[in-house]
């Protein structure tokens, strides 16, 4: 079973190159990150991968400083699409980030599927990370999953024929990856496993065969994450959330 893959921009955040995208290196570099969505569309269903990111009030006040033009937000993509938000199947979360899972009142018919071990950080972080799930005691915001039912997965899972979920833990306690059969082969989207090509180049100077991003939770975890991403594809099949280099593209293959 094929799909075709097309890729969504929800808006934009600008981040520090040396916290988030390359480990240590870059410090004072802004860079415009776009944060993509996926459509999935094959086997009569169509699946996101991810919901995208807030509005830019919304953003600006509580997060990062970035941008959602007029007409971004992934339920009004969809529409130009011709897509409705009750057509959507399923839709599975990298993970459940504030800027990957915005909007997501739309969808009130399909079904929504995390790793279990994200869920349960998500509806208690720590407080380092109260502000990237929008934890309600801390932050006095609702997060958009708030009171929503998940299908939980734990570990390798076929979530239908042609697409694969598997642990990437690192970036998030239960962050996952997801790989999609297409007519090129397959695919594999990262979510914030990674955030630039270079993450998968060596670093040269430490003669390290990889570069990890700056923004982790867990330094062994993200590095075996990666290791594993490089072992299943290609890094021209490996698709990212924030990777400006991907902007060139819509439809995979």
């Amino acid at each position: 079973m094929t799909y075709t893959i097309r890729q969504i921009l929800t808006g934009y955040q600008y981040l520090d190159k040396g916290n988030y995208a390359t480990f240590r290196d870059g410090y004072g570099e802004i860079i415009e990150f776009p944060v993509f969505a996926f459509l999935l569309e094959g086997n009569n269903k169509k699946i996101l991968i991810d919901t995208g990111m807030s509005d830019t009030e919304h953003s600006v006040k509580y997060h990062h400083d970035g941008r959602q033009e007029e007409g971004q937000a992934i339920h009004e993509q969809l529409a130009k699409l011709g897509i409705s938000p009750d057509e959507i199947d399923m839709i599975i979360f990298t993970h459940l980030h504030w800027d990957h899972c915005y909007n997501l009142e739309y969808f009130q018919s399909a079904e929504l599927v995390a790793s279990k071990k994200e869920y349960e950080f998500a509806m208690n972080p720590i407080p380092f990370y109260w502000g990237s799930y929008e934890y309600p005691p801390a932050t006095g915001l609702t997060p958009p999953f708030a009171d929503r039912k998940f299908t939980l997965t734990e570990g390798v899972c076929e979530i239908m024929p042609g697409i694969e979920i598997f642990p990437t833990p690192g970036h998030s306690p239960g962050h996952i990856g997801v790989s999609v059969n297409t007519t090129d082969g397959n695919y594999v989207m990262v979510g914030d496993l990674m955030f630039l090509r270079d993450n998968m180049k060596p670093k040269e100077e430490k003669g390290w065969p990889l570069t990890p991003p700056g923004r982790f939770c867990n330094i062994l975890e993200i590095w075996e994450s990666i290791e594993e991403v490089m072992r299943r594809v290609d890094p021209d099949h490996v698709l990212m959330t924030h990777d400006p280099s991907q902007l060139n593209r819509v439809m995979y293959p």
